[in-house]
């Protein structure tokens, strides 16, 4: 038996498909979903969605949002996306980057201003955006 799952974005629908198990990226942690999971509404965080299928695993990265689940189907309504494709950075790019903006983190904690607050809450989005980026392309590449 299979779950059903749709994925919206803004701009369009992103998924909607069959899947035998969807993680997702809930606010409390990770929620993995089988068939007949209890009815859930969930908040999301930015970070990787994945749904297991047949021949293996399928990442999306999104950027918040909410997620429904009830009778063997899942509607998430995400802020944004970020599909992986053969064009997507590689892994070793991908590490670059979190490290970078981690880096970036560190310095902008050093000097407390209402400015750096603000910039240091985007960058740190940027760095679970990051995260999921290098674990989406960890499950592609395996």
């Amino acid at each position: 038996m299979s779950i059903k799952i749709k994925v919206i974005s803004p701009e369009k629908t992103i998924w909607d498909t069959e899947a035998e198990q969807i993680i997702l990226p809930s606010i409390t942690g990770g929620i993995g979903i089988l068939t007949n999971h209890a009815p859930l509404i969930t908040v999301l965080t930015s970070g990787l969605l994945k749904k297991r299928e047949q021949d293996g695993w399928t990442p999306l990265i999104i950027r918040g949002g909410i997620a429904q689940i009830e009778d063997n189907e899942i509607t998430v309504l995400a802020n944004a996306v970020e599909e992986f494709s053969k064009t997507t950075m590689g892994r070793e790019e991908a590490d670059k980057k979190v490290l970078d903006l981690l880096q970036e983190v560190e310095t902008l904690r050093q000097v407390e201003s209402t400015e750096n607050t603000n910039k240091l809450n985007e960058l740190n989005l940027e760095v679970q955006v990051a995260r999921a980026r290098v674990e989406g392309l960890t499950l592609i590449e395996s």
